[in-house]
């Protein structure tokens, strides 16, 4: 064999090893995180010298990684046969039955990797992503070479490989799920469109086989699997009505005429790819997973239901607040797909697969169609059966693309179907979030490398010059990948780490010196990180902050009044729901029990059960019920965590905090808060802060506001300054105003901070800003850093 021979056989090889290359590299960018100056990056670096996680869900897939690795389970027990997780939703904890494939596929990449050295699972799993994302070419370029050519399959691989969305949720350090989004779906769908496309029932059955296996593994990867089983399924069964009644094709038949229904369905050339899929897959699947395969088929009427404001209950429904979930705008979209050209090309691609179905009429000729007799027709798919290879028919050549021959319409006809509903189901996936526009996006990029390909054969017909063709291609590939791959390098070289060495620090110190009983409470974003890296019981995070515990927590954060705070946030650590389920198993009206859970936990164990008895009807013993609960005999040790992140999410928790059971409905209140600089002139102090805050102190006088023009200062509700933790100023100025103002001066660091008059006396602000000055509930037991304004601080609660 001559090395052009040979060459031509490792071609596709070697591009396939360029593109993995491309897509790897822009994704291998994110771990020397670029986004942050370089001397602030030991601030967010592992002992390692890697980067933290991205964000908070990895620290939950590493935790259940880590079980898994140290005890062949993803929970940290098993109850009652199921995995459970004793961190999350403390107490009683969670399920942790969760889409195995991510904890397998690093656990078998950590076994690889200590085999040629000492690699922290930690390490491991921070390239995972990078590495299995990329994977996502290699299907990619295969599927739409086989419908277009070389260049298809490149351009559909580089969009799916740094399509926008899905790269920014999977370079080196996002270690979720997401890695998995492209390439199994693709996997499904290529090898499915294989086993319908191809003439050979051997090839048939072998790749329906390989696209059921795929599903399996699809369904260990991501609970959404179902949305491509649905796709097979509905693609296809469109497919055989429509080829049948509209195109008139052969595309099944009565069995009458078949000697027995085995040979029947062994000559259906759609309809026995479709059985082994959906009876294999559905088959490895309940095995599996038992009956809540069952369940999941029905998760499509969740989706529907994600935009609701509220849930079964009166409690306000925490997805609003979730980035992911918002529905996205049109420019939004465009965007996330890769830009302008790829989603133009996109559209362009599906559109030209249509207009090749159309059958043009030799010049000088009439087409006459000619009635073939059903015993005919099986006659004529039996013989074609046992041939081993096709004969190839060349494409008539039109202006773009091909008039494909009658045998190829099928295939196109098949092709024209499934881009479209595909398109069409996750184009109404995305209004239930953006976070739908990942599975959005692979369609898209595949019918753009279809596009592409169609543009390469129509040049082939008007360039003579093979280097010319080439160079035009050239271009072509730049001009539609050019957007995607830029964006690409932009997201990996602006990641900055989902934490820093402020709460990493104090999350050690919490591990170190607080029982190993405690909880600990905050806003939920941290949650997966606190217990992680503390490794304490929270009451909840990421995977379980749709309840009621999100209004209490908000509640407890926005309340001015501190016993309440308190009760809360120890009734929580205690016993978790059961309290306020209780007593609302007693009133059946939410409004009804939160208004008595606000007077019986800033009062005493008796005075409560009197509340309940004499105020409310209750009766002794359905009191004692509840409070065996609210006011627990021997209380769960209970942490605080207030942080600086949280003054950017003030305007959801207290929205959740402030929730209106009777309109349900609820107001944001939010802070300002900057950095400020001090000048003194003539004896008076000027402090000017970044975000207009401007205060003079000349002696005992205190005057301030916002800057709203050159000359003119628009007065708050309340100034207060606050100087080395101790209340400096503390006076209403205008009754009228909407907002407050607040200076801290803690050692050399300066702040200002501007926010609505409802959250002057909350406990956050009191507990972060003036850092639990008066308070008697809340001790403060570490902070981060020791000196200045701190970041982190952690608070017994009594």
């Amino acid at each position: 064999m001559d090395a052009k021979n040979i060459l031509t056989k490792l071609k596709p090889i070697i591009i396939v090893l360029l593109l993995f290359s491309l897509v790897f590299f822009l994704r291998a960018q994110a771990a020397d995180i670029p986004g942050v100056p370089d001397q602030m990056k030991v601030y967010f670096q592992e002992d390692t010298g890697l980067p933290y996680f991205s964000e908070m869900d990895s620290y939950y897939n590493f935790r259940l990684t880590n079980n898994f690795v140290e005890n062949g389970r993803l929970g940290d027990t098993t109850i009652n046969g199921t995995d459970w997780d004793l961190h999350s939703y403390f107490p009683p904890g969670r399920s942790a039955e969760y889409p195995p494939l991510i904890a397998w596929i690093t656990a078998f990449f950590y076994q690889i990797a200590n085999l040629f050295g000492d690699f922290p699972l930690l390490v491991v799993s921070f390239w995972t992503p990078a590495i299995i994302a990329s994977l996502c070419v290699i299907p990619a370029y295969f599927f739409i070479k086989g419908i277009s050519n070389e260049y298809g399959g490149i351009t559909a691989a580089v969009l799916v490989g740094v399509s926008t969305f899905y790269f920014s949720h999977t370079f080196a350090g996002f270690f979720d799920t997401d890695m998995f989004g492209m390439i199994l779906p693709l996997l499904v769908v290529w090898f499915f469109s294989v086993s319908i496309t191809t003439t050979e029932n051997r090839k048939k059955m072998l790749y329906a086989v390989f696209a059921g296996i795929s599903m399996l593994i699809f369904s260990l990867a991501w609970q959404g699997w179902w949305y491509i089983f649905y796709l097979v399924v509905g693609v296809t069964v469109l497919y055989m009505l429509i080829s049948k009644y509209i195109f008139e094709m052969d595309s099944f038949q009565s069995w009458r005429g078949y000697s027995s229904k085995k040979e029947w369905l062994l000559g259906q050339p759609v309809l026995l790819p479709l059985v082994i899929f959906v009876g294999l897959s559905s088959v490895l699947m309940f095995l599996f997973w038992g009956n809540s395969f069952f369940t999941s088929l029905t998760e499509p009427l969740s989706v529907i239901q994600l935009q609701a404001a509220t849930q079964t209950s009166a409690y306000p429904n925490v997805f609003i607040s979730v980035g992911e979930l918002q529905i996205p705008s049109a420019a939004t979209v465009v965007a996330d797909v890769g830009g302008i050209f790829p989603f133009a090309f996109g559209i362009l691609g599906l559109l030209l697969i249509f207009w090749n179905l159309r059958i043009k009429k030799a010049k000088g000729k009439t087409k006459t169609k000619t009635k073939v007799s059903k015993k005919e027709r099986i006659a004529k798919r039996k013989s074609r059966r046992r041939k081993e290879e096709p004969q190839e028919v060349k494409p008539e050549q039109t202006e773009l693309g091909s008039i494909i021959p009658p045998e190829k319409r099928g295939n196109y006809l098949y092709y024209a179907i499934l881009f479209s509903v595909w398109l069409l189901i996750t184009a109404y996936a995305f209004t239930k979030g953006v976070r739908f526009l990942e599975a959005f996006s692979l369609p898209i990029a595949l019918c753009a490398g279809i596009f592409v390909g169609f543009i390469a054969d129509y040049l082939k017909t008007q360039i003579e010059k093979p280097l010319f063709h080439t160079i035009a291609m050239a271009l072509i590939l730049v001009l539609v990948c050019f957007a995607p791959v830029s964006s690409a390098n932009t997201i990996s070289n602006s990641v900055i780490p989902g934490t820093d060495d402020a709460m990493v620090n104090t999350l050690t110190w919490v591990k170190n010196n607080t029982p190993s009983n405690a909880v600990m409470t905050s806003w939920w974003d941290f949650g997966h990180l606190f217990a992680a890296k503390a490794d304490r019981g929270v009451t909840f995070d990421g995977g379980s902050q749709n309840n009621a515990r999100a209004y209490w927590v908000g509640k407890a954060l926005s309340t001015n009044n501190e016993a309440l705070s308190a009760g809360i946030l120890k009734m929580l650590a205690s016993s978790g729901d059961n309290g306020y389920n209780t007593l609302e198993n007693y009133t059946n009206n939410t409004g009804k029990t939160v208004e008595i859970m606000d007077k019986i936990l800033v009062a005493d164990k008796t005075s409560a059960q009197n509340i309940m008895t004499t105020q409310y009807g209750l009766t002794t013993e359905q009191a004692q019920n509840v409070l065996q609960y609210t006011h627990p005999a021997n209380s769960t040790p209970s942490l605080f965590v207030t942080s600086l992140d949280m003054v950017g999410k003030s305007g959801w928790w207290s929205y959740f905090g402030n929730w209106n059971f009777d309109s349900k409905n609820s107001t944001n209140y939010i802070y300002s808060l900057a950095q400020a600089n001090a000048t003194t002139e003539n004896n008076v102090v000027t402090i000017q802060g970044e975000n207009n805050v401007t205060v003079q102190i000349n002696g005992t006088g205190v005057t301030g506001g916002i800057q709203v023009s050159p000359n003119k200062i628009a007065p708050p509700h309340r100034l207060i300054v606050v100087t080395d933790g101790t209340t400096a100023v503390d006076t209403i100025v205008n009754n009228q105003s909407t907002f407050s103002i607040l200076v801290i001066k803690q050692d050399d660091n300066l702040i200002a901070v501007a926010m609505n008059k409802e959250l002057e006396d909350s406990m956050f602000t009191r507990l972060f800003f003036m850092q639990g000055a008066g308070l008697t509930h809340f001790k403060l037991a570490h902070k981060e850093p020791a000196k200045g304004i701190s970041e982190v601080m952690v608070w017994n609660v009594s």
